[in-house]
């Protein structure tokens, strides 16, 4: 994965998606063979430098804290304070660009709890935004969101990818918008990779078909 780059896992439920997707962030070890990040084993990095430079957005982020959505916010920069406890003015900074390019800024006073899914999303996007990382991992970040907020999500994720070369990894369960928005499809089936490769050669109904076990229309 290369920084420019939006790649999207997709594959039916128990493929191992998620998996690969915690084994990228450092979460779980690999039976065999190693993950390699910037070109080293990610087990030699520490989780301090693991985090600074890896964001993950699992498939349950928390809605009902108690917390105003600028703070929720800010709490991405925590890998990058100097001692851990107090913000920088640097910090607001880049806190506050990551509000403005997700949209929520708005709601920066508003408690979490009082925002609808899809706004609360956002916000957990901001969050992993201001962490600045080289690499954004995300677990089907727009489950249960309108179509509005799905494509909203994945229009954020296109132009980081564009205009700052963050590399990005979703998983995801819809191969629409993993064709529309992604530079590169992995399609995992049994824990196996079946085909991967740009959209138009992975999207198409003789690969997919025989993986989901539907019948598809390309159109």
């Amino acid at each position: 994965v290369s920084g420019g780059e939006a790649w999207a896992i997709i594959g039916p439920n128990g493929a191992g998606k998620s998996t690969l997707l915690r084994l990228m962030a450092g979460l779980a070890e690999p039976r065999s063979g190693e993950i390699r990040w910037m070109d080293r084993p990610l087990s030699q990095t520490s989780p301090r430098d693991r985090a600074a430079t890896i964001a993950l957005l699992p498939q349950r982020t928390p809605t009902d804290l108690d917390l105003r959505v600028a703070d929720v916010v800010l709490m991405g920069r925590f890998p990058h304070r100097s001692f851990g406890l107090f913000e920088s003015a640097e910090d607001h900074r880049i806190s506050e660009r990551a509000m403005v390019t997700t949209r929520v800024t708005r709601f920066a006073n508003r408690v979490l709890d009082t925002l609808s899914g899809g706004e609360a999303q956002r916000v957990h996007l901001a969050a992993a935004l201001a962490q600045e990382p080289r690499l954004l991992l995300l677990d089907e970040p727009t489950a249960s969101l309108d179509l509005e907020h799905q494509l909203a999500i994945f229009s954020i994720l296109r132009e980081r990818t564009r205009n700052d070369g963050l590399a990005v990894v979703i998983v995801t369960h819809d191969v629409n918008l993993a064709a529309r928005y992604c530079d590169r499809v992995l399609l995992l089936n049994d824990g196996r990779v079946v085909a991967c490769g740009p959209p138009g050669e992975v999207v198409t109904p003789r690969i997919l078909e025989p993986v989901y076990g539907v019948r598809l229309a390309q159109l």
